[in-house]
């Protein structure tokens, strides 16, 4: 792990944030096993920071992860997570996940999920994949990109 990149992404972050007039301690981990910088804020609004179902948190990520390739000169990926949002996210979109297989085992019809972005879907996948009765495959163009969960034939 390279500390002195964590901590100019660290301080960065706050000064960014800070510049952006939202109050959050930044702490940032490194998974070198993922090679991603997590940037986990802690706020008591995290609201105008997630945004409609995360929305404006990925458009945050993203901005940030362009300002620190500018800084570093090479690109670093970051994944920034506020009041644990991406966990709670995440068991949502599993419990989702989980009632759609059982509605498919049952029917033997897929069904097509509601549009998701690209990380979430991902989720919907990796969860999925070597499940014995069902497969997942994506449809749709765009912000209107889907997952549809099979029966396996």
């Amino acid at each position: 792990m390279n500390n002195e990149l964590t901590t100019k992404i660290a301080d960065y972050s706050a000064q960014f944030l800070d510049t952006l007039g939202i109050s959050a301690k930044a702490t940032v981990t490194f998974d070198p096993e993922g090679e991603i910088y997590t940037i986990s804020l802690e706020t008591p609004d995290p609201a105008p920071i997630i945004g409609y179902h995360g929305d404006t948190l990925s458009s945050l990520q993203l901005i940030l992860g362009l300002h620190l390739k500018h800084l570093t000169g090479d690109w670093v990926n970051i994944s920034i997570n506020v009041n644990d949002y991406r966990e709670r996210r995440e068991a949502s979109i599993t419990a989702m996940v989980d009632s759609a297989v059982t509605q498919v085992v049952a029917s033997k019809t897929p069904i097509t999920l509601a549009p998701l972005p690209a990380n979430e879907r991902r989720v919907v996948h990796v969860y999925l994949d070597g499940h014995k009765d069902v497969t997942t495959s994506s449809v749709g163009e765009g912000r209107s990109r889907s997952v549809v969960i099979s029966p396996k034939v």
